[in-house]
């Protein structure tokens, strides 16, 4: 049997045990109390262990591997990491969200109690935000973007210039300046945003944003939404998301709603 199709059925093996339980206490725990016997409390109130899920979301011109460091990191620490690959390659954000949303329904167990983060590096920000824009999430737990162009990236208005790009990259009109717009979360209240910027680049790329960037994303772009707490990384766009201090800081802010404790 496959992971997540083995993963499904423990759900649902789960989800009907509890049915049963409920049916058992609501319609004949009365009738048999009625004759005399009585039953401990905690026979009737199974504890239940809650492992979290973690999706991990990835950018542009990337599959769901590119979150395998994250992913292998998170779940050593008690989550359940999920990596879609998602069409990030030749489609925009609204439609990868769309692809997002299919994927989760067919891993995430449909009730019972269940607790989901999200974590996208880039892009994958920008469909977690779409994503969570479109839906209401039964046990939405905290949300990092880790590099995420909030408000696009000047980069992205360079590609745009080539009428090829343009065409068949249609990411990049969600990547370049001012960003796209996503409406917040459908959730009240709105989970609790925490923000991972880069702030080291090479000299080459150095001379080719304003301000503090990645080499792709300034801070200011990373910075464009309401976030809880902010991990600074000296390092570039592409190793934010492979870094030691950097999943430690993330299993922080999932379980406190802060990158460091204390």
């Amino acid at each position: 049997m496959l992971p997540h199709r083995r993963g499904r059925a423990q759900d649902d093996l789960r989800e009907g045990v509890l049915k049963l339980l409920t049916l058992f206490r609501a319609k004949f725990l009365p009738l048999i109390s009625s004759f005399g016997f009585a039953f401990p409390r905690t026979v009737m109130q199974p504890a239940i262990n809650v492992e979290p899920y973690v999706v991990l979301v990835h950018g542009f011109l990337r599959r769901g591997r590119n979150m395998r460091f994250l992913a292998r990191e998170l779940e050593q620490r008690g989550y359940r990491p999920l990596t879609p690959n998602l069409p990030t390659t030749f489609r925009n954000v609204a439609a990868c969200a769309e692809s997002l949303e299919l994927y989760l329904d067919e891993r995430l167990p449909r009730a019972g109690e269940r607790v989901v983060h999200f974590v996208g590096h880039s892009m994958g920000g920008l469909i977690i935000r779409e994503y969570l824009s479109r839906r209401v999430v039964t046990g939405l737990g905290k949300i990092v973007l880790i590099g995420t162009p909030n408000k696009g990236s000047r980069h992205g208005n360079r590609a745009l210039l080539a009428p090829l790009f343009r065409r068949v990259f249609q990411g990049l009109s969600d990547l370049a300046e001012p960003g796209p717009h996503i409406a917040p979360p459908r959730n009240v209240p709105p989970p609790d945003v925490g923000v991972v910027v880069g702030t080291w680049t090479d000299v080459l790329r150095r001379q080719l944003l304003r301000g503090e960037h990645d080499g792709l994303v300034t801070v200011d772009s990373a910075r464009n939404v309401p976030a809880r707490d902010e991990f600074w990384v000296p390092t570039s766009h592409e190793r934010l998301h492979w870094r030691q201090d950097t999943a430690e800081a993330i299993d922080s802010f999932l379980r406190t709603g802060k990158f460091r404790a204390g």
